[in-house]
């Protein structure tokens, strides 16, 4: 598969804020999205070569086989989330799409040897040596030179369905 191809398998927008909770309620109150799924994320993974602790909070919104998500970046390994974004000028600052991996952990490794292959680097890696047993894989994958934004891409074991973060993509 060539990475245009997995475009078929987008399934959200993602914004970044300075406020969760104020950001939410501007998607209340001016996009009539209301029933977000909220988590506060912590781990360690890879951040261009390097192991560093993440920290954010989250709200992710399905709609149909789509989904809204708002990230708000906390600590670690946040300069994919702040740099080049000025935080103060919206409450919600658009950063990247997401795209789906489906099928088993082959599929994953399979897009992650198509990424090296790119020539684009890794903003994100998690886990960073994926393996049969993990359950959910996901990376952030530099695109800004030649699309302007971050694109990410998530893969997660079906054992595990359904989870907030991944909508109905058969819907």
């Amino acid at each position: 598969m060539t990475i245009g191809a997995r475009y078929g398998e987008l399934f959200q927008m993602s914004y970044i804020t300075r406020d969760l909770d104020a950001a939410m309620d501007h998607c209340r109150e001016h996009l009539g999205i209301t029933e977000f799924h909220t988590t506060d994320a912590e781990m360690e993974l890879m951040s261009f070569g390097q192991m560093r602790p993440l920290k954010v909070r989250a709200a992710m919104a399905n709609v149909g086989r789509n989904q809204f998500e708002i990230i708000q970046p906390v600590a670690g390994a946040i300069e994919i989330y702040t740099d080049e974004v000025d935080l103060d000028a919206h409450i919600l600052n658009y950063h990247h799409i997401a795209i789906a991996v489906r099928g088993g952990i082959d599929n994953w490794l399979a897009l992650l040897a198509e990424v090296r292959a790119s020539g684009d680097e890794f903003a994100y890696l998690f886990p960073a040596e994926p393996g049969p047993d993990d359950k959910l894989c996901f990376c952030y994958v530099d695109t800004r030179k030649r699309l302007g934004h971050y694109t990410e891409y998530l893969w997660v074991d079906e054992g595990i369905k359904p989870i907030p973060a991944m909508p109905d993509l058969d819907a």
